[in-house]
């Protein structure tokens, strides 16, 4: 992956990071934001080495597209919500998305929203790899269905 793409990949794991941080603790928006913006909070993750787990430090984000993505998720957190949900199968229930799931649909409807000069294949892609770095189970399949019925809702 190139270093541009990277810096991409790495905006959206930032939000994601500071939408489930918000949710946790409360924080107010603005402050939050900032703190990963200064790079305070945010961009490592965790990652299992055989049996032990060790902290690695992420490249550099791009910080208009975590802003963007943030700020928007921050503005109309209630609105993403209610989408997603009336977008769920059936099969799917609301209250089955824990709070990891539901802040990448968050942040994948907010970039299908802020990002409208890349397709929504490309964003729905990034968005399934990024769970797949959670998940692997039926949460990958969830997060594609939402993301592509919302895409097409939205920019068709």
């Amino acid at each position: 992956m190139s270093s541009s793409t990277l810096k991409y990949t790495n905006a959206r794991l930032l939000a994601v990071q500071a939408v489930y941080a918000q949710a946790q603790t409360g924080e107010e928006w603005n402050g939050l934001i900032s703190r990963f913006l200064l790079e305070e909070v945010g961009g490592q993750i965790l990652e299992k080495v055989g049996k032990n787990e060790k902290i690695i430090t992420l490249e550099p984000a791009d910080k208009e597209l975590f802003a963007k993505l943030a700020q928007y998720v921050r503005d109309n957190g209630n609105e993403l919500l209610e989408t997603i949900h009336s977008s769920l199968s059936e099969n799917v229930k609301a209250s089955g998305l824990d709070l990891v799931l539901e802040s990448i649909l968050k942040v994948g409807v907010a970039e299908l929203y802020v990002n409208s000069d890349l397709d929504t294949p490309i964003i729905v892609n990034e968005y399934v790899d990024l769970t797949r770095s959670f998940y692997d189970g039926p949460e990958v399949k969830i997060v594609n269905a939402v993301l592509d019925k919302i895409g097409h809702v939205l920019r068709s």
